[in-house]
């Protein structure tokens, strides 16, 4: 499953610019074909999870309205060289899920691949972290009642169906710390659907929504979590970086009469600032450049050194930028950033596009970069977690 499925399906570019944020909006499966999510995970996947990582709750919760006592499902497990850790004890779990609890796991896409390399390609499509989670339920038993989310929501309706209520906003774009909450949600539905297999739906922050199993067969779907990128934080970030001025880094004045002085000049410092017609998209770039990649080893080869022609390679996150200028090319990811020959910056654009290619094919793309100088190159940036090595192509 490729994000480009996704954000296709959404619009491209126009779903950031005009739709997320702004209302909730439902998008059917394309030509009616449930399938579509099947691969990001079935039953089975999900079982094994459960049995075979070691999640602790809050993590892997229950809820039925409110959250379940974990005593009602785990119990506590004791090892010699590890922390204790309360384990689902699966026939309890079953129980608690019958009588209609929902099962929600945490960050599922940390744990599963195939989910996990999805939400990558949405990190750089949106250029937003997002953490994903995995809802199960089986019974028209709403498993949060009438809730909002202090962020914005993708959903993708994976396996069965579920049954939503939308009841709208009543305080535009709320934020987890916050001055003022409204606690009393709405009593009637602005809309009412039902999510089938393949369908994608955007819920915006502070919009009122339920959900339910109702339609009498097991669902489960996963929920998109957005980071907020909002103008708290781009404050936050253009006050962070003024500290190259001296005005910025003196002490506020502690003489009254020094006040109004002192306002006046850090107010001229800050306009000069926000009038720059670059400064947001700076803003965009440097979270792009910045952000933390997806957790991935790259055993042995990381730690060999040895690349074959087979030797399969990707990017460690697709949010990095290439420049090139003045006899070099600067690639800048993960809050560092790599000189390289301007002749081998194919290399990464490719990788970018791409996603995965064996060092062969990198080589064919850059055919006046001796190989021995392209073999370098790759196993410096591999070695400094520029790259992550997939294994050999068969």
């Amino acid at each position: 499953m490729s994000a480009d499925l996704i954000s296709g399906r959404l619009g491209g570019d126009t779903f950031p610019a005009q739709v997320l944020g702004r209302h909730h909006q439902r998008y059917p499966a394309p030509d009616n074909n449930p399938n579509v999510f099947a691969d990001l995970l079935t039953w089975q996947d999900l079982n094994r999870l459960l049995a075979t990582h070691r999640i602790d709750t809050p993590r892997v919760r229950l809820s039925a309205g409110e959250a379940i006592d974990v005593g009602h499902y785990t119990r506590r497990r004791r090892y010699r060289r590890m922390p204790d850790w309360n384990a689902p004890v699966p026939h309890l779990l079953h129980r608690r899920l019958r009588e209609g609890a929902t099962l929600v796991v945490d960050a599922i896409d940390e744990m599963h691949p195939p989910i996990g390399d999805l939400v990558a390609g949405m990190e750089a499509w949106l250029g937003t972290g997002i953490q994903t989670n995995a809802y199960a339920s089986w019974t028209p038993k709403e498993g949060f009642g009438v809730h909002w989310d202090d962020h914005d929501v993708i959903v993708l309706q994976v396996l069965g169906r579920k049954r939503w209520r939308i009841y709208g906003t009543t305080r535009t774009a709320p934020l987890h710390h916050d001055v003022e909450f409204d606690e009393d949600p709405p009593t009637e539905p602005i809309d009412e659907f039902v999510m089938e297999p393949g369908d994608v739906l955007h819920v915006p922050r502070g919009c009122w929504h339920a959900v339910a199993a109702s339609e009498g067969e097991p669902s489960l779907h996963l929920t998109c979590g957005l980071n907020t990128t909002t103008g708290a934080d781009f404050l936050s970030w253009l006050t962070a970086r003024m500290v190259e001025h001296e005005q910025v880094r003196i002490d506020v004045p502690r003489d009254p009469a020094a006040f109004a002085d002192w306002s006046y000049r850090m107010s001229e410092l800050l306009t000069a600032r926000l009038q720059d017609p670059a400064v947001v998209g700076e803003y965009w770039r440097d979270g792009n450049e910045t952000a933390t990649a997806r957790m991935a080893f790259s055993l042995p080869m990381a730690v060999t050194g040895h690349l074959t022609d087979t030797s399969l390679l990707r990017l460690a996150t697709r949010r990095g930028t290439l420049t090139t200028g003045r006899g070099e090319a600067v690639y800048a990811a993960q809050g560092r950033r790599w000189r390289i020959a301007p002749a081998a910056a194919p290399v990464l654009t490719y990788l970018a596009d791409t996603g995965t290619a064996t060092v062969k094919e990198l080589a064919q793309l850059v055919p006046a970069v001796p190989r021995d100088a392209l073999g370098d190159l790759l196993c410096r940036l591999l070695e400094d977690g520029a790259l992550v090595g997939e294994g050999e192509a068969e």
